[in-house]
């Protein structure tokens, strides 16, 4: 899955590398900081089709959902998105990345030291090798400003199942595209079928990413600094 990312790059960096040709971002810098540590419920940057950058609320549920009281959810599987009643019409227009600088997981380990003891579930900051950021597709129910006012508005992350190495921190992680890629997914006049091919092999593979053990403090929402994608030996 895909709970927590960092984003603590400024906003023209990402449109940089994305290789926008008019980039307009609808955030005040006055009120934006970096976020190491962006939980569902924050707002982190996502890019949208106009090349806007917005910041988008994480978490979604449609007004069907919310009346039979289904939860909120924060991923949607890319093996069922385009045909499931939460997510199949947001695939068709609704489509927009969430630059990234890396994200976390959690994998069950012994607790360190001699004695035995209770596993434990070790956080892992997980980033582009080339220290690159990343574009993570994912789906959206707002698309114009008024929309955010809905009950359950707010956008979703692209998962895939994980895949070569990457399997050993967790069995899924998002779908990260370059920034070639990443244009094609935002591109409105994409069909289904162009959509189902670039997901099943444009993906940026396990072999590009790296990843370490970070301090347990990030499993804290609140927490929020750079030290919490720090290598846990180097803090200790």
């Amino acid at each position: 899955m895909c709970g927590r990312i960092s984003q603590y790059r400024l906003p023209m960096h990402y449109a940089q590398r994305l290789h926008l040709k008019n980039p307009f971002v609808l955030v005040d810098a006055a009120d934006r900081r970096p976020g190491y540590n962006l939980s569902p419920g924050t707002h982190p940057l996502a890019v949208y089709p106009d090349e806007t950058i917005r910041a988008v609320h994480w978490g979604y549920c449609p007004p069907w959902a919310i009346q039979k009281k289904l939860p909120q959810t924060i991923n949607a599987r890319v093996e069922t998105a385009a045909t499931s009643a939460y997510f199949k019409h947001l695939w068709k227009k609704a489509r927009i990345l969430v630059p990234a600088d890396g994200w976390f997981e959690w994998r069950t380990e012994p607790q360190p030291g001699d004695a035995p003891s209770k596993p434990f579930k070790q956080p892992y900051f997980i980033q582009r090798a080339d220290g690159e950021p990343m574009y993570l597709a994912a789906l959206t129910s707002i698309m114009r400003d008024e929309d955010a006012a809905a009950a359950g508005a707010g956008f979703v992350i692209v998962t895939a199942a994980a895949d070569e190495g990457l399997i050993d921190v967790h069995d899924r992680r998002p779908l990260v595209f370059s920034p070639a890629v990443a244009r094609r997914w935002l591109d409105p006049g994409a069909s289904l079928d162009d959509l189902a091919g670039l997901v099943k092999s444009d993906g940026v593979p396990a072999s590009h990413f790296v990843w370490h053990r970070v301090s347990s403090d990030v499993n804290r929402a609140t927490n929020d600094e750079p030290r919490l994608i720090e290598p846990l030996e180097t803090l200790l």
